[in-house]
């Protein structure tokens, strides 16, 4: 067997045996690695064992210094810290090497009580997210090139040995002693938990830590010391914020945490003993203990980093880490970070840690992180596609999908007639400013040279032909520029290529530089721009066709049936999942010439909303004063009023108030012009108790057509009366 030797220039090769033990027959023992670690705990070397045996390569200092010698399995981490932790918790095989000894091989048994550990892995999968509101409706986009960093929480019987004497005596008394409602403690009462880092926040009783204070004081000029090393650093700076994402513990999940221990007959046995056999009854049922540490000792609660990751342009990440021998199923924590240059900017780093730990975290499972940063950067959605190859996809108007649409939804088709095609599921038509979304499969570009397409339209049973629609459509990519990142917009139309006009680029799968993000949620996903209430104006309402071809890289119009692309209509009316398709020429929407065409039902009328006098003993209520003599509780009075669309296309909501208290209240959709409805309540019923009273009477009508976001407010109209009801004036 060749020697290890100290070459004159260095450099080190000590040679590693190491072998399985008890391998079966039918097993395969896990591939090996050797790591060499200096005493302060630097990489110095490593090298996988073929065959169980083979040379460690590292430099040799000028001052030699014994070596920190593991033999484990094999992981991808570039970080010498992370690398060591997780070889430690592993248990890798260790040894302490002289430099005297460098010349020995090394021989490794592995025994079979810690090998078939590093065969059990586990793979954390989730996405990250962030709700982005156009609209008025909120939308769930996905954040790419986020750090995503993954840490393994303690396991309960780690944690309930932290939580302090005096506070689990506390806990033994609720137990104890139930007297709900709980008493309070500062997240209920409305005082914050002051944010990381910092103190964590107080136990769930009134009575603080004694050692609070002088904890505060230290972890505060701890924070301080650390933050100026790592700027001094000059290589990363980390930016620390007020976390967005801080649990406030409402009273009702405290009670219900507590109510659930103090409802255990084993724990509410060992309570009655004392402090130790309270910890032990804890320890046996951590699904009682999980929902307490969000308020009980927060502070409790400790993690270890296992895995980092990034997430990609769907703001999907997945990364494995090594479980061990440990039969604690994983609890998983997840922080995100955005890297600019050299800053670093926490975007998900939510405490209590305990309130967003998933427990007992299965393996493979996806998790779903929401972040409200504004340091998220967010990228279009990408849901994949359910189609065969070259595909089109008419996917929605707004965010409303097209199966959720009367004509081309295939669910809809069996109610679906001349009377409602082209309204909505609920009902509602169009109206306002109308953003087409089409996705186009790559494909299309590479493979057939299609790069354009025209969506044109017209006013259904007018004789009038197509108009091309000329609209403005952009997408925004994001690059570096040395040290800035810039967010620019890339044109996709309307714009004139060979002897067409008004086409529109279909979008190239990159940029040209960067990565396609969503700068805005309306302007960055539409593919075509109709203003509705300009072209489809109130005396025009009805039906409106659309028609969208597709033109080659010359600007040729092409048949996308002779070049078998097909058109697709989404299955579903949830756009940010699977989108399975229907064909759209089964539906009946594609024509000989290979155009898709589409019908949708478009109302841009105003509503119309009026409150007539109300009537006592046939005398209406004056308009000056409003105000209604009454000789007889017994009669009635009549309440009416208006309220009307052009259409009928509208809801309507009234409301009578007396006071603070609401005594009458109609809603429902409005009837045909003018919409009269009327209510008869007596004067004993309105007055009640009193002799007299003032009334409001407020009406809302709500035009329900939609862009597609969210119903069109400026078509809603509204009215307001008072009136009084009193007796007669004194004679």
């Amino acid at each position: 067997m060749a020697r290890a030797r100290n070459d004159k220039d260095g450099v080190v090769r000590l040679h590693v045996d190491a072998t399985a033990l008890d391998v079966g027959a039918d097993e395969q023992a896990p591939p090996l690695t050797a790591y060499a670690f200096g005493s302060s705990g630097r990489l110095l070397g490593r090298s996988d064992l073929q065959d169980g045996g083979a040379p460690l390569t590292f430099e040799q200092g000028p001052e030699p210094e014994q070596i920190r010698l593991l033999v484990g399995p094999r992981i991808e981490k570039d970080d010498e810290g992370e690398l060591l932790s997780d070889l430690i918790r592993v248990r890798a095989y260790e040894k302490m090497i002289h430099p005297a000894d460098f010349a020995q091989a090394v021989t490794v048994p592995i025994d079979r009580a810690i090998w078939p550990c590093w065969l059990r892995t586990c793979t954390a999968r989730g996405t990250l997210l962030k709700p982005v509101s156009s609209g008025g409706v909120s939308i769930d986009l996905p954040v790419c090139d986020a750090e995503i960093e993954i840490y393994e929480v303690d396991p309960v019987p780690i944690i309930v040995e932290r939580i302090p004497p005096w506070l689990l005596e506390k806990l033994r008394d609720v137990i104890r002693i139930p007297r709900p409602p709980w008493p309070p403690w500062p997240p209920i009462d409305g005082v914050p938990i002051p944010p990381r880092p910092g103190p964590d926040p107080g136990p769930f009783l009134d009575q603080p830590s004694p050692e609070a204070g002088a904890r505060s004081a230290v972890g505060a000029a701890q924070e301080a010391l650390h933050l100026e090393q790592q700027l001094a650093s000059g290589t990363e700076r980390l930016f620390r914020f007020t976390g967005e994402e801080h649990k406030v513990v409402s009273r009702a999940e405290a009670s219900a945490a507590l109510e659930a221990v103090a409802a255990d007959p084993a724990v509410v046995r060992a309570a009655s003993i004392g402090v130790s056999a309270l910890k032990k009854s804890l320890v046996a049922r951590p699904d009682l203990v999980q929902p307490l540490l969000c308020f009980l000792w927060p502070r409790a609660v400790t993690t270890q980093l296992v895995a980092t990751t990034t997430t990609d342009e769907c703001g999907h990440f997945s990364a494995r880490f090594w479980r061990g021998c440990t039969t604690d199923v994983p609890d998983l924590y997840f922080k995100a970070y955005r890297r600019i240059g050299f800053w670093r900017f926490p975007i998900y780093t939510p405490t209590p840690i305990a309130c967003h730990t998933w427990w007992d975290y299965a393996c493979g499972s996806e998790v779903t992180l929401i972040t409200t940063s504004p340091f998220a950067l967010t990228c279009p959605p990408c849901p994949p596609v359910i189609a065969p190859r070259h595909w089109v996809l008419a996917m929605a108007v707004g965010n409303t999908s097209l199966a959720a649409i009367r004509g081309t939804g295939s669910d809809l088709a069996p109610t679906t007639d001349s009377s409602n095609i082209g309204l909505t599921d609920t009902g509602s038509p169009f109206g306002g400013t109308l953003h087409f979304r089409f996705e186009f499969d790559n494909t299309l570009r590479s493979d057939l040279n299609v790069r354009y397409y025209r969506l044109r339209w017209r006013n259904v049973g007018s004789g009038n032909p197509f108009v091309d629609i000329q609209s403005t459509e952009l997408r925004h990519y994001g690059h570096w520029v040395g040290s800035s990142f810039q967010i620019e917009p890339y044109k996709l139309g309307t714009q004139p290529v060979g002897g067409s006009v008004n086409l529109f680029e279909i979008p190239p799968a990159l940029p040209p530089i960067g990565q396609w993000l969503i700068a805005d949620a309306v302007v960055d996903t539409s593919s075509a721009t109709f203003a509705s209430a300009a072209f489809a104006p109130p005396a025009e309402a009805g039906m409106y066709e659309f028609e969208l071809t597709l033109f080659d890289g010359a600007g040729v119009q092409v048949n996308a049936n002779t070049l078998g692309i097909g058109y697709r209509i989404p299955k579903t009316t949830d756009l940010t999942t699977t989108i399975d398709t229907n064909d759209a020429a089964a539906l009946g929407l594609v024509t000989g010439g290979g155009a898709l065409v589409f019908q949708l039902h478009v109302d841009n009328n105003v509503c119309s909303a009026h409150i007539d006098a109300p009537i006592l003993d046939g005398v209406p209520a004056g308009d000056e004063c409003g105000v209604l003599r009454y000789t007889d509780t017994s009669h009635a009075v009549t309440i009416g009023w208006e309220a009307a669309h052009p259409n009928g296309f509208a809801t309507y909501d009234f409301d009578v108030w007396r006071g603070t208290h609401l005594r009458l209240s109609g809603s429902g959709a409005v009837g045909a012009p003018p919409g009269a409805h009327t209510l008869s309540p007596s004067v004993a019923f309105l007055l009640e108790s009193c002799s007299v009273a003032g009334f409001a009477e407020v009406l809302n009508v709500h035009a329900t057509a939609t862009d597609g976001w969210s119903t069109q407010t400026q078509y809603d109209r509204s009215d307001v009366r008072a009136f009084v009801l009193a007796p007669p004036e004194p004679s």
